[in-house]
């Protein structure tokens, strides 16, 4: 536990010098197109809109029970938040878990402490989240709907999906670069987790053990949480939401306990893997 709070005390005195690494570094990324840094938007932009014509129009998704429009738009809204969240979370955890393996020779010639690699990649990926979200929202309100009540949660369920997405990079920053075959693995889960955790289909609608299990999951309990927060409250979110919440945050103890240890045990050692 006094090697995560380290860690995370860390994130608080080093967080100019995280601030000013995300901006260099998404200027670097995009410094040879033409379009700049608007891919950052445009990419996430289009994979909405294929799953929408998919999902939505093609497959008639938009029969979501109990909703209060039948217009397509209130079932895009619905995604897109539950997209700019899992984005955020897709890309942060893939690029976090790969941030010190990548970096390890500038760390060697800077003195800053590498365990804030990870927390400069979730930096990089927060515009995702912000650019989504403000679609859903405008989404929304062309259907006449209101934000939901609960929206003043919406902070809740960033700094949780900060901790979560920090505590489970760490863990996976080093055991990529002792194992590296690892990465195979981690592509693996997150590639079926958009799936598992209702980012297009809804899982209230899965009345069974295996839809119970999916709605315990600490993704689902982002994104749900999230949508609950700025789409509209949802009952079976609530009547989930305490047994959720102590799985949630039992699993982040857990990463960042374990992260920690073994971030402070190999970090001297990491070199030489390189």
């Amino acid at each position: 536990m006094i090697n995560a709070l380290k860690i995370l005390w860390e994130q608080i005195t080093h967080l100019p010098l995280i601030v000013r690494m995300v901006k260099f570094g998404d200027q670097s990324t995009y410094k040879n197109f033409i379009l700049g840094q608007t891919w950052k938007f445009v990419n996430p932009i289009l994979q909405v809109t294929a799953y929408f014509l998919m999902f939505g129009l093609g497959l008639r998704q938009v029969s979501m029970p109990g909703a209060p429009t039948s217009s397509p738009l209130y079932y895009l809204a619905w995604m897109l938040f539950g997209m700019a969240m899992w984005r955020f979370i897709n890309e942060a955890v893939m690029s976090g878990s790969q941030a010190i393996k990548r970096q390890l020779g500038l760390v060697t010639k800077m003195k800053f402490p590498m365990s804030i690699l990870p927390s400069v990649s979730i930096g990089s990926s927060i515009w995702t989240l912000i650019v989504l979200t403000v679609l859903g929202v405008v989404m929304l309100l062309l259907t006449g709907q209101p934000l939901s009540p609960n929206w003043p949660y919406v902070i809740y369920y960033l700094l949780a999906s900060f901790l979560f997405i920090y505590s489970f990079d760490l863990i996976n920053s080093t055991i990529l670069i002792i194992i590296p075959d690892y990465i195979s693995i981690l592509r693996l889960v997150m590639s079926m987790g958009m799936w598992f955790a209702g980012v297009i289909f809804n899982l209230n609608l899965m009345n069974n053990a295996i839809g119970d299990i999916l709605r315990l999951t600490p993704f689902y309990y982002l994104i749900g949480g999230y949508r609950d927060a700025l789409f509209a409250p949802d009952a079976s979110f609530a009547s989930f939401f305490t047994p959720a919440t102590i799985i949630f945050w039992s699993t982040v103890a857990i990463f960042m306990i374990v992260g920690a240890y073994l971030h402070l045990r190999y970090k001297d050692d990491f070199v030489e893997y390189k």
